[in-house]
């Protein structure tokens, strides 16, 4: 590849213009036209991972909440050691369930672990680089039921946002059925729109599977059975 002589290239320019002082600004660029390449936004990459848990929704209280902290001082009655292992199961294969739209239900009492480990489980999401989003449903009650009072850009990006991240952490699933048919109708449909478009959700529920068919849909009803995983958790409450 033939070599650029630099100075005998800014001395060509000089003569060609015939000095940069006597010539019209505008047009020594306008003929001397300089590339100035586009790039995409940068992608910023956050050092503070707290600052990663809170931007998913994760709450303070279980920001040091993982798996090696559950081993260390969790409770694992053998009662639910059938729950455990569907658990495993689906965190081993967890980013092949997220590809392919497979979803989690935890069932059982309150106060038997299940949004310390659906929580655990977010994390591992965040570790694969994976985009997710987890909210309790009382409060996705309050936050849609507000929106949807002011702002319509708002509340139609918040519901987009339901709707098409990768995982979705939906804890205590059924609390918000009673509040608002609104609300409840709402639900619905970001669970059958997600199904549709094969993507996660990871839902906690203190209610029972035959309550579940009782006051939502049957299609909900439906898919909720055929693609999720369900790790039902027996006992009192450990706290």
């Amino acid at each position: 590849m033939e070599q650029l002589n630099i100075t005998a290239e800014i001395d060509r320019i000089r003569k060609t213009n015939k000095w940069i002082g006597k010539q019209n600004t505008k047009e020594l660029m306008a003929r001397n036209e300089l590339f100035h390449p586009s790039y995409d936004e940068p992608v910023v990459i956050q050092d503070n991972i707290n600052a990663t848990y809170a931007a998913a929704g994760i709450p303070k209280r279980y920001y040091d909440m993982d798996f090696v902290w559950l081993r260390k001082y969790g409770s694992f009655p053998r009662e639910n050691a059938r729950a455990y292992a569907v658990i495993k199961q689906y965190t081993d294969n967890l980013k092949e369930n997220i590809n392919t739209g497979k979803g989690l239900i935890l069932r059982g009492p309150a106060g038997t672990g299940k949004t310390s480990i659906a929580i655990s489980i977010l994390k591992e999401v965040v570790a694969l680089g994976e985009r997710c989003m987890m909210i309790s449903m009382p409060n996705l009650l309050d936050t849609m039921l507000s929106l949807s009072k002011g702002d319509n850009v708002a509340f139609m990006n918040y519901e987009q946002k339901l709707r098409s991240i990768p995982l979705l952490l939906l804890d205590d699933f059924g609390a918000e059925y009673s509040k608002s048919d609104w609300v409840a109708a709402k639900v619905d449909s970001i669970i059958i729109d997600r199904y549709n478009n094969m993507r996660s959700i990871i839902l906690t529920t203190n209610y029972s599977e035959t309550w579940t068919k009782d006051h939502y849909s049957q299609r909900i009803y439906d898919r909720l059975r055929g693609e999720y995983a369900e790790a039902i958790f027996l006992g009192a409450s450990h706290r």
